[in-house]
């Protein structure tokens, strides 16, 4: 959890509110560089001539490779959530 620079005088509804915004700014990046890296991940795997244009094989690729990379976050972030509920 993100903290808050000491000397604002901010109400508690306010700090709350920040500290909210500050939280899920940090989600949204973590999940761009997460996305990012997957892309280079999957460019890598698919992309295996420089060509003018991609044909449909590479998006193929691109496209599975990536879901099967947002599949196996999911399927950890379940797990690892029902792990803390017990």
């Amino acid at each position: 959890m993100a903290s808050l620079p000491t000397g604002l005088n901010l109400d508690e509804k306010s700090k709350a509110e920040l500290m909210t915004f500050v939280e899920n700014e940090q989600r949204r990046a973590n999940f761009q560089a997460t996305v990012h890296q997957y892309t280079d991940t999957c460019w890598d795997k698919c992309i295996t001539k420089v060509k003018a244009t991609t044909d449909k094989s590479d998006e193929v690729c691109l496209t599975n490779c990536v879901d099967r990379f947002l599949d196996s976050t999911i399927l950890l972030l379940n797990s690892l959530g029902a792990q803390q509920q017990r």
